[in-house]
């Protein structure tokens, strides 16, 4: 058992990490989100949604992958949309840097528990399940309230923007009114900045 509890505790600081995992690295005047606090509003948001828009998942494996969902960033840390948009990082290189991390991580931790983790975060991963492809739906919502919060001084690539969450919420018809609030207080920002909004 003591053996078991210091393994727990070893991946809880590795996971610790993720507080200090910074998004929107290439932005550099933005207010800095972090990994943690990402995945705490998802996993808060998957837990509300689903129950106020009676959306039919399997919740308790909703929350499980939403906590664990951007795990990895604890150890490679994040990397930021526009790098992938920008080709300055390749998918393949995220992914193999991120499919490292999660072994490590699944390593730290008791048998049962660290093949679980590995499971919640490979199925989110290939988002084919359900749960999966309504995690990232929310994921992009958050990201999409996040940027509203921050406001236009910070849209450097407002492009990226426009159509974000549109095809993660296509199998969720539930969540259209969800993104049609936010998108309105994203382009009251825009309108702000005297940005043009383009469908």
């Amino acid at each position: 058992m003591e053996n078991k509890i210091k393994k727990l505790i070893s991946f809880l600081r590795k996971a610790g990490n993720m507080k200090t995992a910074l998004r929107f690295s290439e932005n550099k005047g933005m207010p800095k989100d972090s990994a943690a606090s990402h995945s705490w509003r998802t996993s808060l948001m998957c837990f509300l949604l689903t129950d106020e828009l009676g959306i039919r998942v399997d919740l308790p494996k909703v929350l499980k992958m939403a906590i664990v969902h951007d795990i990895v960033e604890s150890i490679v840390g994040n990397t930021d949309y526009v790098l992938l948009a920008t080709n300055k990082v390749s998918e393949s290189q995220k992914k193999e840097a991120e499919k490292g991390a999660i072994e490590e991580l699944a390593d730290m931790l008791p048998e049962l528990s660290g093949l679980e983790i590995y499971n919640l975060w490979n199925e989110y991963e290939e988002g084919k399940t359900r749960e999966a492809k309504f995690v990232k739906a929310v994921n992009k919502l958050e990201t999409l309230i996040y940027l509203s919060e921050v406001g236009y001084r910070y849209y450097d690539r407002p492009k990226l923007i426009f159509n974000y969450a549109d095809e993660a919420i296509s199998d969720f018809p539930e969540l259209a009114g969800v993104l049609e609030v936010i998108k309105e207080n994203i382009k009251k920002e825009f309108k702000k900045g005297n940005i043009s909004w383009e469908e």
